[in-house]
């Protein structure tokens, strides 16, 4: 059986290394990027890429304006990626390794180590949206208008420190600039609307994220007999883990691809077909409700092939895992959203 399975490629954990350098007499570097935070930085920016996209298409949002505008975009990428960072390394350890509190506390910082927990991730995102929907932001078509009435071709050469300039619109004094803003603030974003569109782009973040799993050989799947049972066991994982595989030798459920294909690419697909084809936008909570849904019923699924976690009493052992635990109130949180959605009147269209 272990000849007919497939052997996991010895991939270099660092996707690539920058070189060291010297720096008043200290030797600094080489800085390897591992696979795991390139998947987190490319998977924050094609989804907020992605958001941008879905702003700028009229179609969605005529006659209304967007749920927020492209700069609003740009800050919450800001605040998604401080959400999802700290909330999935805390749920990591809370859910996962609560004995790392007292046992190793020094450890909870170190997520270069790998270590994340999705839901806490979500718990994290979902507390920024909130802090970031409960402030001012700027109407930028406001904020525009405002600071062309002050704008010149060129100030004068005595005072051009203090202009400032505004791209097409011009320079215009400083103070100018901060009036403009403070007046062309806007009510607060609306949260499900936000989130709606977070919810598009999420899956991008999640398939990225599991493929990066796959390489470092961790969440490897429970034993099989099937074709495509991986063998987790290299020379770097053996390096890693004091001359032995923590997989063992037998094939096993390579349940990260699994994951990719159906949290990251077919979550992907179901979202966007609903936005693009069925106007889910237009039905503010919607879209979150279907992402909670399909999420939780995947990964309830997918822990079937998962290896159980080690830290369940062992009477639940192979009957229920942390993540289906975790995956039962996404589920009904979902329902009630998608059913409040279809209650609410739907936003007008083109």
């Amino acid at each position: 059986m272990i000849l007919e399975a497939i052997q996991f490629p010895n991939i270099d954990p660092a996707a690539l290394t920058l070189p060291g350098f010297e720096l008043f007499g200290t030797q600094l570097g080489p800085f390897p990027l591992r696979w795991y935070a390139l998947a987190y930085i490319v998977g924050l920016v094609l989804g907020w890429r992605w958001m941008v996209w879905l702003i700028r298409r009229d179609k969605l949002w005529a006659p209304g304006r967007p749920a927020l505008s492209v700069p609003q975009a740009d800050d919450f990428l800001f605040w998604a990626t401080l959400g999802v960072i700290l909330g999935g390394r805390i749920g990591y350890v809370l859910f996962y390794k609560p004995d790392m509190i007292w046992k190793a506390p020094a450890e909870i910082l170190q997520i270069w180590q790998g270590g994340m927990s999705f839901h806490g991730g979500l718990i994290g995102v979902a507390l920024a949206a909130v802090w970031f929907t409960r402030q001012l932001h700027v109407n930028e078509e406001h904020f525009a208008s405002l600071a062309k009435k002050h704008a010149v071709a060129e100030p004068p050469a005595a005072e051009r420190k203090n202009y400032v300039r505004l791209g097409e619109l011009g320079w215009v004094k400083k103070n100018e600039v901060e009036s403009a803003r403070e007046k062309s603030k806007t009510d607060k974003i609306d949260l499900l609307r936000l989130g709606d569109i977070a919810a598009a782009a999420a899956p991008i973040g999640l398939f990225f994220g599991r493929i990066a799993n796959f390489i470092n050989g961790e969440l490897w799947g429970r034993v099989t007999d099937s074709p495509f049972g991986v063998i987790f066991c290299n020379e770097r994982l053996m390096a890693q883990n004091g001359g032995y595989c923590p997989a063992g030798l037998d094939p096993r459920h390579p349940s990260q691809l699994y994951e990719a294909g159906l949290e990251g690419l077919a979550l992907f697909a179901i979202i966007n077909i609903a936005t693009l084809k069925f106007d889910s936008l237009r039905r503010p909570g919607l879209n979150v409700g279907i992402f909670l849904v399909c999420y939780g019923l995947f990964r309830a699924l997918l822990e079937t092939v998962r290896e159980p976690d080690a830290h369940m009493p062992e009477s639940l052992r192979g009957i229920v895992t942390m993540g289906m635990l975790l995956s039962i109130p996404m589920i009904l949180a979902g329902m009630w959203l998608i059913n409040r959605a279809f209650k609410q009147p739907k936003l007008a269209a083109a």
